[in-house]
């Protein structure tokens, strides 16, 4: 009996700290949600405000977003400054494993991602599926952040979860001047996939012409076949793209 009395004690005892400590979470959680929504709202007052209370400038809301990241996102530039001086660290990944500079890429905020750069983000970082923001760049034909990206020395052949480098992205989604920005910087022109496609395969694939002239005048090797063990000349066939099909007959093999 004396011992139940005695847990019976301590638990009066310390149920007001267990409460407060409850209560001061989820103040902390509300404050850090309201700093990464005032960033998503370009409030730059409410932010400095928030972090002048003591709101750490790196609090993340349930979805692991910082306000820097939110501030990316908006493309809103005066922001992304104001944080960075701030302290803000820009290699934070949120719950999908983005970071600032792979938002930036997507983007083609170019100047931001060169801010980022200025202070040391990493590149090469990878997102859960094994993306980086030279293959978001990539993606959506954003050659100047290629551009910006290739000057701080990134990685040009890194490769994703799906063996897919920034190049067989570029190459499957018919960005012409991309590939050939990555061709010029030393790209590996033969690299494959996964599933054994190269760049020349996926061009030909979605009928990506542009693509195809590009990857045949930087000597790729059009002998080489997928795990289906199709070459690009034999899908070209299968699809009936008249055009490509014409241009992988009459290229011959540089060596």
């Amino acid at each position: 009996m004396l011992r139940v009395w005695v847990i019976v004690s301590i638990l009066i005892l310390f149920l007001p700290y267990f409460l407060f400590c409850n209560v001061s979470l989820v103040y902390a959680e509300e404050l850090s949600n309201a700093l990464v929504t005032a960033a998503e709202l370009g409030d730059s007052d409410q932010v400095q405000a928030l972090i002048d209370q003591g709101v750490s400038v790196n609090a993340i809301n349930e979805d692991g977003w910082t306000a820097l990241m939110k501030a990316v996102y908006e493309g809103n530039e005066d922001l992304v400054q104001m944080l960075i001086a701030q302290g803000a660290d820009v290699d934070m990944q949120e719950n999908a494993g983005w970071t600032a500079v792979m938002m930036a890429s997507q983007f083609g905020y170019r100047n931001i991602v060169r801010k980022l750069i200025a202070i040391g983000a990493d590149i090469n970082l990878k997102n859960n599926t094994g993306a980086t923001a030279l293959m978001f760049a990539a993606i959506n034909g954003q050659d100047g952040v290629i551009q910006e990206l290739l000057e701080a020395g990134v990685n040009i052949n890194i490769k994703d979860n799906q063996g897919k480098s920034a190049l067989l992205f570029a190459a499957s989604n018919g960005y012409q001047r991309v590939a050939q920005t990555l061709l010029l910087a030393g790209v590996d022109i033969n690299a494959k996939d996964s599933s054994g496609n190269t760049a020349l395969i996926l061009a030909t694939k979605q009928a990506n012409l542009d693509v195809v002239k590009v990857l045949l005048e930087n000597c790729v090797d059009v002998r080489i076949a997928d795990r289906e063990g199709k070459t690009a000349l034999e899908w070209a066939q299968e699809k009936r793209y008249s055009q490509i099909l014409d241009l992988l007959k009459t290229t011959k093999p540089c060596d």
